[in-house]
């Protein structure tokens, strides 16, 4: 098996890491905002661990599919969506997971820090369900 062969595997199977890092973000960060006040304070700490997981957990998938993206030849990809659509949505989702954890480190209310990680989240979350294949359109 060629190394890209085995990190067109790993970008496939990463992929449910990243499902799974965003749920958990969202959770979390949607509980200290939404929640009660006592419930608030101590989830803080964890939204910005969540939040950070769930970037981390992006930003390596992002990084493998940039490295597939040129080691295969972008002009080699089937069709549109893997050339174009696919990247761009997935640079789209890394940039606003990104720009919702720098929110929320700039807000000082506990609230407006999980609300700024929530809407991070949610908006990457749905870039990066629309840009997987097969999700909203078959591929």
């Amino acid at each position: 098996m060629d190394v890209l062969a085995a990190l067109v595997s790993f970008h496939s199977f990463w992929r449910y890491a990243v499902l799974l890092a965003a749920v958990l973000a969202l959770v979390v960060s949607l509980g200290a905002w939404l929640g009660p006040t006592a419930q608030r304070t101590i989830l803080q700490p964890v939204v910005r661990r969540a939040a950070s997981l769930y970037i981390i957990v992006l930003d390596l998938q992002v990084l493998v599919g940039i490295v597939l993206w040129i080691g295969k030849g972008w002009y080699a990809m089937p069709g549109t969506f893997f050339r174009a659509e696919h990247p761009a949505t997935m640079l789209l989702a890394m940039i606003a997971a990104h720009v919702g954890l720098v929110m929320a480190k700039r807000n000082r209310l506990p609230t407006g820090a999980a609300r700024a990680v929530a809407i991070g989240v949610v908006v990457s979350f749905v870039l990066v369900l629309v840009g997987i294949p097969g999700v909203v359109r078959g591929g």
